[in-house]
């Protein structure tokens, strides 16, 4: 919602699509799965995720699979800095 507010344009993806829905009702693109996510960006994608630590690298290896050279992807949530680079 802070980037939203700050005149970002945000595309949003959870496994609670009751969470998804809440921020499409802020103004953000909600997709329905992680394809769907990546494919409703604009490239390069930029993808900030915030997950707990124990599932952030499982996430990471399917998000950049379906991502190209030149994109990123930002650790936003608890990871160790050392597994996030």
């Amino acid at each position: 919602r802070r980037l939203m507010k700050g005149g970002h344009d945000c595309v949003v993806y959870d496994i609670n699509p009751d969470s998804v829905a809440a921020l499409v009702k802020d103004g953000a693109v909600g997709a329905a799965s992680m394809e769907d996510f990546v494919s409703k960006l604009a490239g390069p994608r930029h993808v900030w995720i915030m997950l707990p630590a124990a599932i952030t690298g499982k996430i990471v290896d399917q998000l950049s699979g379906l991502m190209q050279a030149g994109d990123t992807i930002i650790d936003g949530g608890n990871s160790n800095y050392r597994d996030a680079v």
